[in-house]
C-alpha cells in the first residue's frame, strides 16, 4: 500500500542549515523490495503481551535488554524514565505493549500507548511522547521486521479497540521509520507522516567539527566577549562535566534550585515545581546516573552555577534534556555558552555517534548554536476504511491545533514587543 505523506514545507531544506543526521542502518539498493517483503513473512515464533507499570517487574530483564539494543536509542521509553514517569507523572491509563519472540523469550518491540486528543478534539491511542520526552521511537530489536511492527499494532487494536495510531515524535531518518515504511507495503496498514518538522542536533566527527564552526563570526566573538566579561564580575567562567553517579545526582539538586529560580519557577513548571515532578525527576536521573548514561555540564562554581545543561547518553547518541541558567546574568548568555561548551564535550567523547537537541523547532538559543537537523514527524497509522477515515480527522485535528498554537505565539510575542 502506498505511503501518504503531508506537506514537507518543515523539512530540514526549508531551514537552511547543516544536512540532516543520517541514519545508521540504511536500506541495501540492490536488495529488492520483494525480497524484503518474504524477510517480513518469514514464519517466526512469537508472542504479544499487555502489561501495565505495576506488573513490570517481570518483564524488566527483557525490557532493558531491549533498550540497550534497539536498533535506535529511546531513553523515554525505557524502564529507567517511563516507570518513574508513570508513577508520578501520567494520570492516564498507559498500556505497555511488546512482542516477545518465541523461543528464548526475548523482546522484539515495545511502545507505551494510552489515549489522549490528537489535537484540539479528536480522540486516539497514541505512543506515550510528550514535553518531559518528546521521542516516540519504539524499541525494535535488530532483527524485527514488519511482521513484528504488524502483531504489536493487531495488539494495540484489540486492546483498545481502535485501528488508528499516533506515533508523535518519530525520528524520520532512521530505520524505524523505515520499517513502518516496510509495514505499509506489507501488511495493509496505511502510514502517514503529519506535523513534520526540524529541531537543532549535531553530527560527530569532521561532520560535526564543521557544525561546531558554522557558528557566525559576529556570534562567536560576542560569545567569547561575554565569557570574558563573566570573569570580570569575579563569577568564575570555568566550565565543569560530572559523569559520575553521586556527583551527577548532587549536581542535579543543584538544577532543580536554579531552575526553580528562574521564569520557570514562576510559572509552576520547573521540575521542582510539584512534588510529583520533582520525585520523578530524581528518580530518572538516579536511575540513569548509576548506568554511567547522564552527564551534567556547568558554567561556573557547582555552589553558585551560572548555568547548567542535563544531558542523557543512550549509547552513541546523546540527548540534552534540561537546561536551567542564572537569570541575573542574563546579560552574558550562561545558557547558549554552556550550550556550546557541551557541544564541544559530545564531540570529544569515545564511540559518539550524534545528538539530539530535544528543543523545538527554531529555538532561539540552541539553533545558531547546533547546526545539524534532526527531522522529526507524527505518524497516523490506520488500518481499513474507518481507520483511515479516523486517521484523516486526526491529521485535520493535529494541523488545527498546530495553527492555533502558531496564531498564538504571534499575539504573545506582539503584546510583549508592544509592553517593552
Amino acid at each position: 500500500m502506498a505511503i501518504a505523506e503531508d506537506s514537507r514545507t518543515d523539512d530540514a531544506a526549508a531551514t537552511g542549515r547543516a544536512p540532516e543526521l543520517r541514519s545508521r542502518r540504511r536500506k541495501d539498493p540492490r536488495r529488492p523490495a520483494a525480497a524484503r517483503r518474504a524477510v517480513a513473512r518469514r514464519d517466526r515464533a512469537m508472542t504479544a503481551l499487555v502489561f501495565r507499570a505495576a506488573e513490570a517487574g517481570a518483564h524488566l530483564a527483557q525490557w532493558h535488554a531491549l533498550a540497550e539494543t534497539a536498533v535506535e536509542p529511546n531513553p523515554f521509553f525505557g524502564p529507567d524514565f517511563l516507570l518513574p514517569y508513570l508513577a508520578h507523572m501520567e494520570a492516564g491509563d498507559v498500556r505497555i505493549l511488546a512482542v516477545r519472540d518465541g523461543a528464548d523469550g526475548s523482546f522484539l518491540a515495545l511502545v507505551p500507548f494510552l489515549r489522549r486528543r490528537a489535537g484540539l478534539f479528536v480522540p486516539v491511542v497514541s505512543a506515550c511522547a510528550g514535553d518531559y520526552g518528546p521521542l516516540g521511537t519504539p524499541l525494535l530489536a535488530p532483527s524485527a521486521d514488519s511482521a513484528v511492527l504488524s502483531l504489536l499494532l493487531d495488539t494495540a487494536a484489540r486492546e483498545f479497540g481502535t485501528r488508528t495510531f499516533l506515533v508523535p515524535y518519530l525520528r524520520t531518518d532512521g530505520p524505524v521509520s523505515e520499517l513502518f515504511d516496510d509495514l505499509a507495503e506489507d501488511a495493509g496498514w496505511q502510514v502517514t507522516r503529519t506535523a513534520r518538522a526540524v529541531r537543532a542536533g549535531h553530527a560527530a566527527g569532521p561532520t560535526g567539527e564543521e557544525q561546531f564552526r558554522l557558528i557566525g563570526t559576529r556570534r562567536r566573538k560576542e560569545l567569547d566577549r561575554q565569557l570574558r566579561r563573566l570573569e570580570e564580575t569575579n563569577a568564575s567562567a570555568g566550565f565543569d562535566s560530572l559523569s559520575e553517579p553521586a556527583a551527577v545526582e548532587a549536581a542535579f539538586e543543584r538544577f532543580l534550585s536554579l531552575e526553580a529560580s528562574g521564569w520557570k519557577g514562576k510559572r509552576g513548571t520547573a521540575l521542582a515545581s510539584s512534588p510529583e515532578r520533582a520525585a520523578f525527576a530524581r528518580a530518572f536521573i538516579a536511575s540513569l546516573a548509576a548506568r554511567g548514561q547522564v552527564r551534567i555540564d556547568t558554567l561556573g562554581e557547582s555552589d553558585t552555577p551560572a548555568a547548567m545543561l542535563v544531558t542523557v547518553r543512550d549509547r552513541d547518541r546523546v540527548f540534552s534534556w534540561k537546561i536551567a541558567y542564572d537569570e541575573q546574568l542574563a546579560r552574558f548568555s550562561p545558557g547558549a555558552q554552556v550550550a556550546r561548551q557541551a557541544m564541544r564535550r559530545n564531540l570529544d567523547e569515545a564511540g559518539f555517534s550524534d545528538a539530539d537537541s530535544l528543543a523545538i523547532p527554531d529555538h532561539p538559543m540552541i539553533a545558531p548554536l547546533w547546526r545539524g537537523s534532526v527531522p522529526f514527524a507524527t505518524l497516523v497509522v490506520s488500518k481499513g476504511l474507518r481507520g483511515a477515515l479516523h486517521g484523516a480527522l486526526a491529521r485535520l485535528d493535529i494541523a488545527a491545533n498546530r495553527r492555533l498554537r502558531k496564531l498564538a505565539r504571534t499575539v504573545l510575542a506582539r503584546l510583549r514587543k508592544g509592553r517593552d
